[in-house]
């Protein structure tokens, strides 16, 4: 494949899926909204979960899921989104 092909296949699934910055909701509570046209339901939710997860162990910690909320969004209109609340415990 091309440069230029492969170039612009990654722009455009990189566009698909998005996430906003995780955000700090209180002392040691952490907020992070995800979204994705290409992983469905249960697939946005594991993205979710998999960035939170990355996000604390860049921290030497571990997640704790503390709260989650899901919209299937609608085909071709909106897509799938996670909102999780999260916690980043010392690692044992």
């Amino acid at each position: 494949m091309k440069t230029r092909q492969v170039l612009a296949i990654c722009l455009l699934l990189g566009a698909c899926a998005s996430s906003q910055p995780v955000t700090q909701i209180d002392k040691d509570t952490y907020l992070l909204v995800a979204s994705s046209r290409w992983h469905g339901n249960e697939g946005v939710a594991l993205q979710g979960l998999q960035q939170a997860d990355d996000w604390c162990r860049q921290r030497g910690r571990r997640t704790r899921v503390t709260g989650s909320e899901r919209s299937d969004g609608v085909i071709g209109v909106m897509p799938p989104k996670v909102m999780l609340t999260f916690k980043c415990d010392p690692s044992p």
